[in-house]
């Protein structure tokens, strides 16, 4: 298999970080190199979980079930780009079992995995200082953290001409204020602490980094983990 040496079959990579901080293109970059992992996206978890909702709305007709449904789920519309770290919390709550249920599947399997997106909190997996059930064996979590505003600016600018968005360059810039409003350095400082009990959790300042040197310094935390034993 091509991963890095002395890597689990079944490990598993996750990704944190605000919108437009580099993630997918941090997972693809490692999937260059490394083409025996496989990559699972926000909206891959997202589609495992509207499997359950599905199942969830199933025979329900009264209203007072639609409603609590509603309420069940309302986090998941909030806004990834103006909600704050309270409503990023809720969605990485809500989202855990789902991806707790991928994590099984990819590990029972022993596929290597990189799971990515910018609803996953990684101190939601934890319950004072320990991993929840699941979350025990071969999992590395890292956040992308990026501390200069001009370069978050400027990757979100690039995201919308990639994608030809219409947005002007005020909304664009009114976004990228609202999510480094407070959830950008809360929710690095959040990790860092968390990374103080544990060994397996880091996030890293990538904003003077290039893309290799962002996935060289990913790949010695994954080599250095995998490798130390508690």
């Amino acid at each position: 298999m091509i991963v890095p040496v002395g890597i689990p079959k079944d490990f598993i990579l996750i990704l944190s970080g605000v919108s437009c901080v580099g993630k997918t293109t941090t997972a693809y970059n490692l999937l260059k190199k490394y083409p025996d992992f496989k990559r699972v996206s926000e909206t891959d978890i997202l589609r495992t979980m509207l499997r359950a909702v599905v199942k969830d709305v199933e025979g329900s007709v009264s209203c007072t079930d639609k409603n609590n449904l509603r309420q069940r789920y309302a986090p998941l519309f909030e806004s990834l780009k103006y909600g704050d770290m309270t409503t990023l919390k809720k969605q990485s709550k809500m989202l855990s079992a789902y991806v707790k249920e991928i994590v099984k599947r990819q590990q029972d399997r022993k596929i290597p995995t990189i799971i990515e997106g910018a609803s996953i909190v990684p101190s939601t997996y934890f319950h004072n200082g320990k991993p929840i059930d699941g979350f025990e064996k071969n999992i590395l979590f890292v956040n992308l953290f990026l501390s200069d505003e001009k370069e978050h600016l400027q990757r979100r600018l690039n995201r919308c001409k990639e994608r030809e968005y219409v947005d002007t360059f005020d909304l664009i810039q009114k976004q990228v204020i609202g999510i480094r409003k407070d959830k950008n350095n809360l929710l690095h400082e959040e990790t860092l602490k968390l990374s103080e009990c544990v060994n397996n959790v880091f996030s890293i300042d990538i904003s003077n980094m290039s893309e290799e040197m962002v996935v060289n310094q990913i790949i010695r935390i994954i080599t250095h983990t995998a490798t130390t034993k508690d």
